[in-house]
């Protein structure tokens, strides 16, 4: 049996082969070592460098094809296997490819722009309009009032199809303060691993607005865009939040991060973010678009009413049969075409997949909240994940509140 590391989606994925059968279960995401596995009476250290530290706060993910000086000389050490460690890691991306594939297909039922606007969106455009007239004017009484029927509305349709879209959740002028900044580190990344480089991964401080020290580069404006995303006046996370009875406006942030894909990142397989039956209450995350997320830059697609028990019955890990896929075919989905500042708030047990990047660089500032307690780590269907956070945020333990009141 031949045991391999490789990466699918937000997780690493590791594959169990024999001659006769193929097996496979999700493990370690995110640590400075990878969990040794026993193959044949020893403990194997072996792996496929596909995530690769850049510093403390900084990961990049390239194609496994990749090799480095150090990658060769561990695989004149380790030939045994079915072909070698490249070859196995060809096998296993090829295996994700057509089951992600296979997936994406067997979604037929699409939900339409003007239907997203009326059922998944918590403004329409008069609202956004009349709230911004309200704001000019000066009639604060009656933007707190539409405020909170807009969040008391996104919940609702959170809780019944387990995502919402959200409008001018961070101004555009932030943006694009934090994206200068992103693009110095992936393009320091893209120098190292040229076209091989599939996604960064970037832990984010919240320091003050002059810099918010996210290892050895700095990415400003994340300060501002969190705040804003939470306030009233801004993206009215905190109201939407304590709206929803497993959230609430004490959700302590778990996930600080902007994942950026780059042209040539596959497409995911399906899948949700959190167990449904963790011992603690779901997630509730936001993708924050940091430029217009366009068709061909791989926008995310989620499966509408995937966070109950039932669609976790019947979806599995991996190794899906036409018995799953018919599942889908039943289902409806929506792609979040995003405009800059705009989000998409969802349910983590709802099922999603990144789609396949054919373009450029896909930048998304990622938060994740949790209602207390809080423990040391989640439970995901890939087993012993890591929250994706900074060590020294998550132990502030911040919460919707916190960020909208700015501490007070």
């Amino acid at each position: 049996m031949t045991t391999i590391f490789a990466s699918s989606s937000s997780s690493s994925v590791c594959l169990s082969r024999s001659s006769s059968s193929a097996t496979s279960k999700l493990c370690l995401r995110r640590s400075k070592k990878w969990i040794p596995l026993s193959e044949g009476g020893r403990r194997r250290t072996k792996t496929l460098r596909v995530w690769r530290e850049i510093n403390e706060h900084v990961t990049a993910v390239v194609d496994a094809s990749f090799r480095e000086e150090e990658d060769e000389e561990e695989d004149e050490e380790e030939t045994e296997g079915l072909g070698g460690v490249v070859s196995d890691a060809a096998a296993l991306e090829m295996y994700l490819r057509l089951e992600s594939g296979k997936q994406r297909e067997c979604v037929e039922t699409f939900v339409s722009e003007e239907a997203r606007e009326k059922t998944l969106s918590a403004t329409s455009v008069v609202d956004v309009e009349e709230r911004r007239g309200d704001e000019k004017n000066g009639n604060e009484t009656i933007t707190k009032s539409m405020k909170l029927r807009e969040a008391e509305r996104a919940a609702d349709i959170l809780r019944t199809h387990g995502l919402v879209f959200l409008k001018s959740v961070v101004p555009e002028e932030t943006c694009d303060e934090i994206l200068a900044d992103l693009n110095a580190i992936c393009d320091e990344c893209k120098e190292t691993y040229g076209d091989a480089l599939r996604r960064t991964d970037v832990l984010l401080g919240v320091g003050d607005d002059n810099g918010d020290d996210s290892g050895d580069g700095k990415i400003n404006g994340v300060k501002k865009a969190l705040e804003f995303a939470c306030k009233e006046e801004g993206g009215n996370i905190r109201n939407i939040l304590s709206f929803v009875e497993d959230a609430t406006e004490d959700a302590v942030l778990v996930e600080l991060s902007v994942l950026a894909t780059e042209k040539g990142a596959d497409r995911q397989v399906l899948h949700p973010d959190v167990a449904y039956d963790a011992p603690h209450e779901t997630l509730y995350s936001v993708f924050i678009a940091l430029q217009d997320v366009t068709q061909d830059m791989g926008p995310t697609l989620f499966v509408l009413n995937s966070h109950d028990k039932q669609t976790h019955d019947q979806l599995p890990k991996t190794k899906w049969t036409e018995k799953e896929f018919d599942v889908l075919r039943t289902k409806r989905a929506v792609e979040a075409l995003l405009k800059k500042g705009d989000a998409v708030l969802y349910n983590a047990r709802a099922f999603h997949q990144g789609g396949e990047n054919t373009s450029g660089r896909r930048a998304l500032l990622t938060l994740t909240f949790l209602k207390p307690p809080v423990p040391p780590e989640p439970t995901r269907r890939n087993k012993e994940c890591l929250w994706s956070i900074r060590e020294d945020v998550f132990r502030r333990q911040i919460t919707a509140k916190d960020l909208a009141t700015g501490g007070e």
